[in-house]
């Protein structure tokens, strides 16, 4: 048994550490899955600014999908309107590509989880086709965005949570996930600070986590992020957005991530078994 769970956890520590993840299907992209994303205003000019955002997404194994994996994002806008009048505008958030791109194959999957609260209240949501926020090659001029209804007085602050579910891409054993933080630029100024959190079911490491020297193929992560236990965290300040702020993270697969660990832990719990 010993030497059972012994060979059993170097195999899967192979594949993580080993597996020539460039070549694999290197020619053929995977199919993307769409972002979660920063709050984007209406079209008017606004007074109002982004003061801090801090999103988290809680990364778990797709429970349909055992190569796959899921996040349960949260994200919290506090907004402040600088002018001296009250701004009531319709917010809007993309629920697929907001550059007009498919998915690479010519489907445009959704956000279909959406929920947003306005200072604590549940507010309601509706899904319109409104333009792409990309000025060159789209794939289609439209956009399914949320759009929800939201006021501003002036010097106070608003906060408003924004919860969705979505899904990683890749091939096995690797799953990215982005964020798009440069739909953030239409809100008055800078956006004062923002913090992007990636939570795992387990402790990061370099083992799980691909980190910019590294490489899957298809995906890199984002430059700058410090690991610290179970997550792995961006934060900016002052940030002026554009499609270079935008986040980006690959993963191992969370369910082989989970049996290297339990093949670890088998190991450390019976060094003398058989």
């Amino acid at each position: 048994m010993k030497r059972k769970n012994i060979t059993s956890l170097l195999i899967l520590l192979f594949l993580v550490s080993f597996f020539p993840s460039n070549n694999v299907r290197a020619d053929v992209a995977p199919p993307e899955m769409p972002p979660g994303s920063t709050l984007f205003p209406g079209d008017e000019t606004t007074q109002v600014r982004m003061v801090a955002e801090t999103v988290i997404l809680n990364i778990r194994q797709n429970p349909a999908d055992e190569a796959g994996a899921i996040a349960s994002t949260q994200a919290t806008f506090t907004m402040r309107n600088l002018g001296t009048e009250s701004e009531t505008m319709e917010a809007r958030f993309p629920l697929s590509f907001v550059s007009g791109y498919s998915d690479g194959f010519g489907n445009y999957p959704e956000i279909k989880d959406i929920t947003v609260k306005v200072n604590g209240s549940v507010t309601r949501t509706k899904r319109e086709m409104q333009p792409a926020l990309n000025d060159g090659f789209q794939e289609r001029a439209e956009v399914p965005w949320a759009v929800f209804n939201v006021t501003f007085p002036p010097g106070e602050d608003v906060v408003i949570d924004v919860t969705y579910t979505t899904s990683g891409f890749g091939y096995y054993p690797y799953e990215a996930f982005k964020y798009i933080l440069e739909t953030g630029a239409g809100w008055k100024d800078t956006i004062g600070s923002a913090d992007i959190i990636v939570r795992l079911p387990y402790d990061a490491s370099r083992l799980n986590v691909w980190l910019p020297n590294d490489t899957t193929g298809y995906s890199q992560t984002t430059p700058g992020a410090v690991l610290n236990g179970r997550e792995v965290k961006w934060h900016f300040d002052e940030l002026e957005p554009t499609a270079e702020s935008n986040i980006e993270i690959s993963i191992v697969t969370p369910s082989l991530w989970q049996k290297v660990l339990n093949e670890t832990k088998n190991t450390t719990s019976n060094p003398n078994d058989g």
